[in-house]
């Protein structure tokens, strides 16, 4: 399956919320430009910009998330306001950043094609694309699963209070969170595709020590056709190395470009995940305060961790993922001291100066180990890695940076709130 058909399902929904521009000319199967998708996502890009600066300018507007129960705060209405246009910053930027590369992410595909065709040529794989569309088929299952769920219970536990001002907020955030969601998922399934393309390059080379063993034979007893049957080996040894380094560049290249095309997206996604993060907290935290042992009370917190669990999932799927991604450099590295450990050994020592005394030539053999020494410099300078826009790398101690952030703020906030707490008792004793 061709990698434009593995991800047609992505497009279509990409061209519905405004974050795909391009359509797939069915006579050439080709990329081909398409003005009114641009357009398209022109116009919704400038009435969700107007609604975000309505919304900030209009001050009789009261914005409540998880409802109200015994006590209502100015700081639980002004996380909840944050949170709001959090999402729909995170909203518009998609947007524009799709239009603004749209270029690259059609480079990004023709570019992911062409390596595929060099897997096929250079080293005689396939990629299996139909794998990797049932992959993120399952993906996508799982996270409209867990999206559905979480804002179904948050819903039902809201109705149950007759809460008219959240229904609107509630919509209101929706149809922002389901877009950058979609967004997410165009960055996990980029992540994935040079990951499956990543591990394919690392069997080839694990299994190239294998086949370029030397039998357990002596010198003296070779043949000269088994002489020339090593060189022949060797040769091609050098040639699927030469393979190799020119794939990894190529994928060096393509992470390159997905960082430019998904940058600013991943940038203030994930400090929008921060926000909505520390807002839950902090309402669990008055839901705790308030908590009287009722269903409804303990549906409140459920609700407010429900609503955190598909932002906290987000985090957790794209710093692991880049994690591992990233460290497929070190896995090539070892695979490649151990094919240099088989490589020169003593035979293939002697056989190299034989060849070199008696037809003065190179031997391909002679020539694996500096190809190898080169791959491995190169793993060295040309390190994978994901960056937010270049304000800092997306791995796995991004986690543990959002959890301290949070764990701050939220300390911050709970200060705020018992020093609200203090002066709205000691005005009303004052009275």
């Amino acid at each position: 399956m061709d990698i434009y058909d593995a991800l047609t399902p992505l497009q279509r929904a990409g061209q519905l919320c405004c974050l795909w521009h391009w359509r797939l000319d069915s006579a050439t199967h080709q990329l081909k430009r398409s003005r009114w998708l641009e357009l398209y996502g022109f116009v919704v890009l400038l009435l969700s910009t107007g609604y975000l600066l309505y919304s900030l300018f209009d001050a009789s507007r009261n914005v409540v998330a998880n409802g109200e129960t015994t006590e209502t705060t100015n700081i639980g209405h002004t996380v909840d306001a944050i949170q709001l246009v959090g999402i729909r910053v995170a909203h518009a930027i998609a947007l524009l950043e799709e239009l603004w590369q749209r270029q690259a992410q059609s480079q990004f595909v023709v570019q992911l094609r062409q390596i595929d065709l060099d897997f096929a040529n250079l080293l005689q794989l396939d990629v299996n694309n139909g794998q990797l569309r049932r992959h993120l088929g399952r993906l996508a299952l799982c996270m409209l699963s867990g999206y559905a769920i979480s804002q179904g219970f948050i819903l039902f536990t809201k109705l149950l209070s007759v809460d008219i001002t959240f229904i609107y907020y509630w919509l209101s955030y929706l149809l922002p969170l389901l877009v950058c969601g979609l967004r997410y998922f165009q960055i996990y399934a980029s992540i994935m595709v040079v990951q499956q393309r990543l591990e394919l390059l690392l069997r080839m080379l694990d299994s190239l020590q294998l086949n370029e063993a030397l039998p357990e034979k002596p010198q003296v007893c070779r043949s000269i056709n088994e002489k020339l049957q090593l060189e022949a080996e060797a040769a091609a040894c050098m040639q699927r190395l030469l393979a190799a380094r020119k794939l990894y560049q190529s994928l060096w290249m393509l992470v390159d470009l997905l960082n430019r095309c998904y940058g600013l997206s991943m940038l203030v996604n994930l400090g929008n995940d921060f926000l909505s993060i520390t807002s839950n907290c902090y309402w669990i935290f008055l839901n705790f305060r308030e908590f009287a042992a009722s269903p409804y009370d303990f549906m409140q917190i459920v609700g407010s961790a429900l609503w955190t669990a598909p932002h906290l999932s987000n985090v957790l799927i794209l710093a692991l993922l880049c994690e591992r991604v990233a460290s497929f450099t070190t896995r090539l590295a070892l695979s490649l001291h151990h094919i240099r450990a088989d490589l020169q050994n003593d035979e293939h020592n002697a056989l190299v100066s034989r060849s070199h005394s008696k037809e003065h030539l190179v031997s391909p053999l002679a020539n694996s180990a500096s190809q190898i020494t080169q791959f491995s410099l190169q793993l060295l300078h040309q390190r994978l890695h994901f960056s937010a826009a270049g304000f800092f790398d997306v791995n796995c101690t991004l986690l543990y940076t959002i959890v301290g952030a949070t764990t701050t703020y939220l300390i911050i906030l709970i200060q705020f709130h018992m020093s609200e707490s203090s002066l709205s008792s000691g005005s009303s004793a004052g009275v």
